[in-house]
């Protein structure tokens, strides 16, 4: 299921590499809505003719979330997968994704994103995409994980609940599932592959963006924070996702409580202090030097996010809503590019292969009776 707005440069690309995906064809329906559209996006997926394709075009921007909430109840088969339009998937995704729900506890299955860069960079938010996967797989083993990864992740369809608009549904959905006694894990082997290109400037914005409305959410299900009710899952919540918000205060507090024991020589605090300007260093190196290194993008990276989180928590308690926004796909797509097989830059209308290769966990079997 992909909700899509103004995603003419990659829709095609995306609509294919799902078609072409390793799964019994009359069990795989790809379900397109376009919210509001003004771009060649509706023509796009109008001009691609294949008996599993499902499209809604809704002429009013709604948002992604109150798209999806139109379109799960539309839908057939027991698993809805959710990605995004600017996702490619490798070949075996859905073998993986359906092999968790042979466990009648798991309710949900989260993937992760691989970011790829034009260039042989690593990119910074390909580390912080391996940071929470890591924690993911630990909360799992233990439980339930926190959220999900909105690029790719699968739902059974009879747990999916209708969400208020502005909700962030990557989060929410795991939520409602788990309020249902149900599980939310992350698979490592269930993954897809992003264009991890974006100045600063969309970088902080997005962080702003979706930090706004995991605050707004944590508020709207503040429930889910008891321990006595939800066990070990509310520990998850509180130390995944509440501490690391306030990781921002928690900084500035440090660095001014350290300013101050400066002519008292304690030792902690001087290091602790050190390591402040340091990342600070970092930072303006980054920003300074045309030739960035990997420490200074992660300290730009980490700056962005601290700056980040904390105009979301004034935004969330001023009560702002972030409903829709504008994707910036144009700077993207360039690293598809080498992914392409000249045909299809020739706009062809057959299969396509985006450079995955078929490994050992994409050749599992089919259940006995695979879902939709």
């Amino acid at each position: 299921m992909i909700s899509a707005y103004n995603e003419e440069g990659v829709i095609r690309d995306k609509i294919l590499n799902t078609l072409s995906l390793d799964y019994p064809e009359n069990k795989l329906r790809v379900v397109v809505g376009s919210d509001g559209s003004t771009d060649g996006t509706n023509e796009i997926v109008a001009s691609i003719k294949d008996r599993r394709l499902r499209f809604y075009h809704f002429p009013q921007r709604l948002g992604k979330t109150a798209c999806l909430n139109r379109m799960v109840p539309r839908s057939k088969g027991e698993i809805v997968v959710f990605t995004d339009a600017n996702s490619m998937l490798p070949p075996g995704v859905i073998r993986s994704i359906v092999r968790n729900f042979a466990d009648p506890a798991v309710g949900l299955v989260t993937g992760w994103t691989k970011y790829c860069s034009p260039s042989d960079e690593k990119a910074p938010a390909g580390s912080y995409a391996r940071f929470e996967k890591a924690l993911k797989i630990m909360e799992s083993s233990s439980g339930s994980c926190v959220g999900a990864d909105g690029a790719i992740f699968a739902i059974r369809k009879s747990l999916y609940r209708p969400l208020q608009d502005d909700d962030i549904n990557d989060f929410v959905i795991p939520l409602d599932v788990i309020r249902q006694k149900h599980r939310a894990v992350l698979d490592p082997d269930v993954f897809c592959i992003e264009d991890a290109a974006a100045a600063a400037g969309d970088e902080y914005q997005r962080q702003v963006r979706i930090t706004t409305r995991t605050l707004r959410a944590i508020r709207r299900n503040i429930e889910m924070l008891n321990p006595l009710k939800y066990g070990l899952f509310s520990f998850f919540m509180i130390s995944h996702k509440v501490l690391r918000f306030l990781c921002p205060y928690f900084f500035i507090s440090a660095y001014i409580i350290n300013m101050a024991l400066l002519g008292r020589k304690v030792l902690l605090s001087r290091l602790i202090f050190l390591g402040q300007n340091l990342l600070l260093a970092g930072v303006l190196g980054g920003f300074v030097s045309k030739s960035a290194n990997s420490i200074h993008r992660l300290s730009r990276m980490l700056l962005i996010t601290f700056a980040a989180q904390g105009i979301a928590w004034i935004r969330m308690i001023a009560g702002f809503t972030d409903t829709t926004w504008s994707p910036r796909r144009q700077a993207r797509i360039s690293a598809f590019e080498p992914l392409r097989p000249p045909q299809e830059k020739e706009r062809s209308r057959g299969p396509i292969s985006y450079g995955f290769s078929r490994s050992r966990n994409e050749q599992t079997p089919l259940m006995s009776n695979p879902p939709r």
